[in-house]
């Protein structure tokens, strides 16, 4: 088991390594061994070279680091492609009932997010797709990611899902009616053709990468049940429309 974990650690945190190389910098990693995801085979004493960010070049055999600015010797250890995780929440913690909080301020979701993005990252993952938040968490995320700022994975995010009135992702279900506004398209609550497309396109000024609907109800869901279908196939086929409009994914919580 330590032998186990202690190649995970390494293989991992070569991963970290590679994402925060200089851009315009060229490495050579020796890899001891290597796993790269086309082959059944595990290859042995592997040259792996890196213009910028870029895998230019694999050799087999260790080859000379002379000419290489930065060189990053793993001839011990096994080197493979970052992971990735199209269903990430990173402002969420789940938690037994009894333990989990009756709200998540906004504030604590983006501590969360920033905490495990970097778990996240370390683990061994290199790009997520973010499917669903309750704001621009995740978009803020992301931007800080790739400027810099923090240490993460790529994020492909959705922002706010969409949901229809009372639907999965609709926020105030479970609150007494004094106690909300009712929400709008912009807040991600649709109803008709006409809201989808409003919802959506505030997700494009927010910088959403793809859309993110819920066409069923979960069993998370605060509702009399969760198993009826909660969109109509117009109010769907309109998301698909106004999202390929702008260049944007769809998934879905079915």
């Amino acid at each position: 088991m330590n032998s186990i974990r202690k190649l995970k650690w390494f293989v991992f945190s070569c991963v970290f390594l590679f994402a925060h190389m200089d851009v315009d910098s060229k490495t050579l990693i020796h890899a001891g061994k290597l796993i790269d995801g086309k082959s059944d085979q595990v290859q042995s004493r592997i040259s792996i070279v890196i213009d910028g960010n870029i895998i230019s070049d694999i050799k087999k055999g260790f080859i000379p680091s002379n000419d290489f600015e930065d060189y990053i010797d793993l001839r011990d250890h096994t080197v493979l492609p970052g992971l990735m995780d199209m269903h990430v929440h990173f402002g969420q913690e789940y938690q037994s009932k009894a333990q989990a909080p009756i709200k998540v301020e906004r504030e604590m979701q983006a501590i969360l997010a920033t905490q495990h993005a970097y778990v996240t990252f370390k683990s061994g993952f290199t790009t997520v797709r973010q499917v669903g938040d309750s704001g621009l968490v995740a978009i803020s995320l992301r931007d800080a990611i790739n400027s810099g700022k923090l240490a993460g994975p790529r994020i492909f995010a959705a922002g706010k899902t969409i949901a229809t009135t009372g639907g999965h992702a609709d926020p105030t279900n479970g609150k007494a009616v004094d106690d909300y506004d009712y929400p709008v398209p912009e807040q991600g609550v649709v109803n008709g053709p006409y809201e989808v497309y409003a919802a959506v396109r505030q997700r494009y000024k927010d910088g959403a990468d793809g859309i993110k609907i819920t066409v069923t109800g979960g069993v998370l869901s605060v509702a009399k049940s969760g198993q009826n279908p909660q969109f109509t196939q117009e109010e769907v086929d309109a998301v698909v429309s106004a999202a390929k409009d702008y260049g944007m994914w769809v998934a879905v919580h079915a």
